[in-house]
């Protein structure tokens, strides 16, 4: 599945630094208990269940007013690849973000499909607000 959208922001520089590190990205992800390294735990809510993740970020890449960032989130039966590519220009942050949901129970599939997709824009709303 993929989001793809632009954020408006005032300050450049402030976007610059908060993208040129995927730890910054990190403390967005709802449900985060722990940053260690490149390695995350999370516990998040779905439906009625609590589930605790353990994510890992696989890559990143930076340049002047570009990231590049792979997470791979795995959970109990389920595994989700985010790949996500931010850029700044004219004022404003362009995402686009393509992920993945593998999941041991084929029924459960769309439903895990429009969480991580919730978490998603979660975490860009985090990220608009801290680059606003």
């Amino acid at each position: 599945m993929k989001l793809q959208g632009k954020i408006k922001i005032n300050d450049i520089k402030k976007a610059e630094i908060f993208i040129s590190s995927y730890y910054n990205l990190l403390r967005c992800v709802p449900g985060i208990e722990d940053i260690e390294e490149n390695r995350f735990v999370a516990k998040s809510r779905v439906g009625f269940l609590t589930i605790e993740t353990d994510g890992e970020v696989k890559a990143f890449n930076k340049g002047d007013n570009w990231s590049e960032t792979v997470i791979e989130i795995l959970g109990a039966g389920v595994k989700a690849t985010v790949r996500s590519l931010v850029r700044i220009q004219n004022h404003e942050l362009i995402y686009d973000v393509d992920y993945e949901v593998d999941v041991q129970i084929p029924a459960l599939k769309n439903f895990v499909e429009k969480h991580v997709s919730q978490l998603t824009k979660q975490i860009l709303e985090c990220t608009a607000q801290a680059v606003s």
